[in-house]
């Protein structure tokens, strides 16, 4: 829409009394958003970012790799829950230092839900604390901008950053499977499996 509208009102010059009879010579204003400047100021790399990761996951579940994933982990039937969300925690912390957040939760928030199906465990006990722990890029300045910038302009080091990082994404990730155990378990209701995850997928 903004391609369409002007950016000011038009207007007629004002007419010569000698050159009266002429026409009038109407001035089009320019839009407001003209495509020179989008094709310069637009974050494409972000677009193209987003888009791909969201594509990647619809790919995974219409083709069922999410759901052959997701079999594939039921030997971790055996292992109690908490040691599930922990490791899990660990691994999605993890992968999101050298991925954006949106990249991380498309590519295995499928596959867990899966999984979570597969060994009968309520998805949500595994994907609420994974979906927290994406947002833990704390150590690479790489993980998020706001990292990037404060490595730009503070004058630090890889392995500064890396220290204090690797602390808080250690509290971060006790944290959350802290709170997903204690009054997460009994808010969300975490200890039934729910009806909706016995839906299946249409190949």
């Amino acid at each position: 829409m903004l391609f369409l509208f002007p950016s000011e009102f038009p207007s007629c010059k004002a007419q010569d009394p000698e050159q009266t009879g002429k026409k009038i010579k109407i001035r089009v204003p320019p839009p407001l958003l003209d495509w020179k400047t989008v094709n310069e100021k637009m974050p494409w790399n972000i677009v193209l970012l987003l888009g791909g990761g969201f594509a990647l996951a619809k790919g995974s579940e219409d083709s069922g790799l999410s759901i052959w994933l997701g079999e594939k982990l039921t030997p971790l039937e055996s292992i109690p829950p908490a040691a599930i969300a922990l490791v899990l925690c660990l691994l999605i912390a993890t992968f999101t230092e050298c991925t954006s957040n949106v990249a991380t939760t498309t590519l295995f928030l499928p596959i867990l839900a899966s999984m979570a199906r597969a060994i009968q465990l309520n998805p949500l006990y595994i994907m609420l604390p994974c979906t927290l722990s994406a947002s833990l890029a704390f150590m690479l300045p790489v993980a998020t901008p706001p990292n990037a910038i404060a490595f730009a302009y503070g004058q630090l080091k890889v392995v500064d950053m890396a220290k204090a990082g690797f602390l808080l994404n250690i509290i971060g990730v006790l944290v959350i499977t802290l709170s997903i155990n204690t009054w997460g378990y009994y808010m969300f209701n975490l200890h039934a499996f729910p009806s909706w995850a016995n839906s299946t997928v249409k190949p």
